[in-house]
Order: structure tokens, then C-alpha cells, then sequence
């Protein structure tokens, strides 16, 4: 794996969304590469876009065979050309984080495939297929990832 930032780059105090909140995605995955191992190689360019009061935001996450990489929050959608992009609006992804928070991962009213597969609150858009299909394929995994994100003080 390449370098990456100690986790206290990305403090577990950081609000979401942010750069701090979604850096500790990829932290989850360089601290505990065991884990990942086990879940298996992922391929997928993922859009996090959270659609609060007036605005949107865009954050870019990368599987890469076993590697995590945050792109950062995104200017350019095209350019970071996602293969799947999740949408919401922002109290359902705090609601979501809040769960995970409290209890050091979501539990099944939570997770982003529940949040998904009726397509409320949350949502899938793909350009193709296959890249929905991706986000499903994956979902294990990113689950794994956004449940890394819980503060500290609520893991056991």
C-alpha cells in the first residue's frame, strides 16, 4: 500500500461532510488492511453527493483492488468521472452517520443498502449498468468503510 496520512489527519471529530470525515474512509481501509483482504477486490469510482439547503456537495471515493483512496471533494464531477454516484439529502446522510456513531456501525435500518434499494432517501445513478451493479457488488465493502468512520469513543 502507498503512504497515507496517519489517522490524525483525519480527526474522528470531523463533521460531516468534509474532507476530515470522508479522508477516515480510506484511513478505515490503510488501518485495518486484514479486513479488506478479506472482503475482497473492489473496483469502483464513487460519487457521495449530499444535497443540503441550497447546496451540493460532491466527494470522490476510489476502490483500487484492495487500496482505498480519497479523491477529495469534487469541483469537477465529469472529470472524476464516478462509475456510480450515491445522492441524498443531508438528513439522511447525518441520520446515517449519527447511527454509525453510536454504535460503532449501522445497524440494518442504516446501512447504505437499505438506504438505497428503494431509492429513498438515498439514491443510485449510474451512467451504465454496470456501475449501479458495482455499488451493489461492492456494497460489503463500502459498508465496512463508512462504518470505519465511527468516532472512537463509540467503537469497542
Amino acid at each position: 500500500m502507498s503512504e497515507f496520512p496517519s489517522d490524525a489527519a483525519f480527526p474522528s471529530d470531523a463533521a460531516f461532510p468534509s474532507d476530515g470525515w470522508f479522508g477516515r474512509l480510506a484511513a478505515a481501509a490503510h488501518d485495518d488492511p486484514e479486513t479488506f483482504a478479506r472482503l475482497g477486490f473492489a473496483e469502483l469510482r464513487l460519487a457521495v453527493e449530499v444535497v443540503g439547503d441550497g447546496s451540493t456537495r460532491r466527494f470522490g471515493v476510489v476502490l483500487d483492488g484492495y487500496d482505498v483512496e480519497y479523491a477529495g471533494e469534487l469541483t469537477d464531477e465529469l472529470e472524476f468521472a464516478p462509475e456510480a454516484t450515491v445522492t441524498g439529502p443531508i438528513d439522511a446522510w447525518r441520520e446515517m452517520v449519527e447511527n454509525i456513531d453510536a454504535h460503532g456501525g449501522a445497524d440494518n435500518e442504516h446501512t447504505l443498502n437499505r438506504l438505497t434499494m428503494a431509492g429513498v432517501p438515498l439514491t443510485v445513478e449510474a451512467v451504465d449498468p454496470m456501475g449501479r451493479d458495482k455499488f451493489y457488488r461492492y456494497a460489503e465493502t463500502l459498508q465496512t468503510l463508512f462504518d470505519g468512520t465511527a468516532r472512537r469513543s463509540a467503537r469497542v
